[in-house]
Protein backbone atom coordinates (compact mmCIF):
# COMPACT_ATOMS: atom_id res chain seq x y z
CA UNK A 1 0.00 0.00 0.00
CA UNK A 2 1.27 3.46 -0.92
CA UNK A 3 1.28 5.99 1.90
CA UNK A 4 0.31 9.64 1.67
CA UNK A 5 3.95 10.65 2.18
CA UNK A 6 5.00 8.53 -0.80
CA UNK A 7 2.29 10.09 -2.95
CA UNK A 8 3.31 13.62 -1.93
CA UNK A 9 6.98 12.98 -2.69
CA UNK A 10 6.09 11.53 -6.10
CA UNK A 11 3.84 14.50 -6.86
CA UNK A 12 6.55 16.94 -5.72
CA UNK A 13 9.00 15.37 -8.15
CA UNK A 14 6.58 15.79 -11.05
CA UNK A 15 5.58 19.39 -10.35
CA UNK A 16 9.08 20.69 -9.65
CA UNK A 17 9.03 22.44 -13.04
CA UNK A 18 6.63 24.95 -11.46
CA UNK A 19 9.52 26.14 -9.28
CA UNK A 20 11.57 26.75 -12.39
CA UNK A 21 15.27 27.43 -12.60
CA UNK A 22 17.48 25.00 -10.77
CA UNK A 23 14.48 23.52 -8.91
CA UNK A 24 13.51 21.89 -12.17
CA UNK A 25 16.27 19.32 -11.74
CA UNK A 26 17.19 19.55 -8.06
CA UNK A 27 13.80 18.62 -6.58
CA UNK A 28 13.36 15.27 -8.38
CA UNK A 29 17.06 14.51 -7.83
CA UNK A 30 16.76 15.09 -4.09
CA UNK A 31 13.56 13.02 -3.92
CA UNK A 32 15.29 10.19 -5.81
CA UNK A 33 18.45 10.24 -3.68
CA UNK A 34 16.54 10.40 -0.40
CA UNK A 35 13.99 7.70 -1.28
CA UNK A 36 15.74 5.46 -3.84
CA UNK A 37 14.97 2.39 -1.73
CA UNK A 38 11.24 3.09 -2.07
CA UNK A 39 10.20 1.62 -5.46
CA UNK A 40 7.12 3.85 -5.93
CA UNK A 41 8.82 7.14 -5.10
CA UNK A 42 12.05 6.22 -6.92
CA UNK A 43 10.13 5.33 -10.08
CA UNK A 44 8.27 8.63 -10.14
CA UNK A 45 11.38 10.64 -9.25
CA UNK A 46 13.42 9.00 -12.04
CA UNK A 47 10.67 9.58 -14.59
CA UNK A 48 10.32 13.23 -13.56
CA UNK A 49 14.09 13.82 -13.43
CA UNK A 50 14.72 12.49 -16.93
CA UNK A 51 11.68 14.27 -18.40
CA UNK A 52 12.56 17.60 -16.83
CA UNK A 53 16.24 17.26 -17.71
CA UNK A 54 15.27 16.50 -21.31
CA UNK A 55 13.10 19.61 -21.51
CA UNK A 56 15.84 21.71 -19.91
CA UNK A 57 18.42 20.49 -22.46
CA UNK A 58 16.03 21.00 -25.39
CA UNK A 59 15.16 24.53 -24.24
CA UNK A 60 18.81 25.41 -23.69
CA UNK A 61 19.76 24.08 -27.11
CA UNK A 62 17.05 26.11 -28.84
CA UNK A 63 18.09 29.20 -26.84
CA UNK A 64 21.68 28.79 -27.99
CA UNK A 65 20.59 28.28 -31.59
CA UNK A 66 18.55 31.47 -31.41
CA UNK A 67 21.83 33.37 -31.23
CA UNK A 68 22.49 32.34 -34.82
CA UNK A 69 18.82 32.76 -35.79
CA UNK A 70 18.21 29.06 -36.47
CA UNK A 71 16.50 28.64 -33.10
CA UNK A 72 13.60 30.86 -34.11
CA UNK A 73 12.56 28.16 -36.58
CA UNK A 74 12.53 25.62 -33.74
CA UNK A 75 10.35 27.67 -31.37
CA UNK A 76 7.04 26.18 -32.58
CA UNK A 77 8.40 22.65 -32.11
CA UNK A 78 9.70 23.55 -28.65
CA UNK A 79 6.32 25.05 -27.75
CA UNK A 80 4.60 21.81 -28.76
CA UNK A 81 7.09 19.81 -26.69
CA UNK A 82 6.40 22.00 -23.64
CA UNK A 83 2.64 21.57 -24.09
CA UNK A 84 3.11 17.80 -24.33
CA UNK A 85 5.36 17.85 -21.27
CA UNK A 86 2.79 19.86 -19.31
CA UNK A 87 0.01 17.41 -20.20
CA UNK A 88 2.22 14.42 -19.34
CA UNK A 89 3.22 16.01 -16.00
CA UNK A 90 -0.42 16.56 -15.07
CA UNK A 91 -1.18 12.95 -15.99
CA UNK A 92 1.80 11.82 -13.86
CA UNK A 93 0.53 13.79 -10.86
CA UNK A 94 -2.92 12.23 -11.22
CA UNK A 95 -1.44 8.74 -11.48
CA UNK A 96 0.83 9.34 -8.48
CA UNK A 97 -2.16 10.55 -6.46
CA UNK A 98 -3.98 7.34 -7.44
CA UNK A 99 -0.99 5.20 -6.33
CA UNK A 100 -0.24 4.13 -9.91
CA UNK A 101 3.00 4.26 -11.88
CA UNK A 102 3.43 6.62 -14.82
CA UNK A 103 5.81 6.39 -17.77
CA UNK A 104 6.61 9.57 -19.72
CA UNK A 105 6.48 8.89 -23.47
CA UNK A 106 9.73 8.54 -25.45
CA UNK A 107 12.18 8.69 -22.52
CA UNK A 108 12.06 5.15 -21.12
CA UNK A 109 15.46 4.06 -22.53
CA UNK A 110 17.10 6.95 -20.66
CA UNK A 111 15.19 6.20 -17.44
CA UNK A 112 16.26 2.56 -17.55
CA UNK A 113 19.93 3.63 -17.48
CA UNK A 114 19.56 5.25 -14.06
Amino acid sequence: MVTTEQKLLAIAAHIAWVVGGIGLIVVPLIVYVVRKNDPFVAHHAKQALVAQLTMFVMSSLVSLLMMILIGFLLLPALALLWIGFFVAAVMAVVRAADSRLFYYPFIQPFVDRL
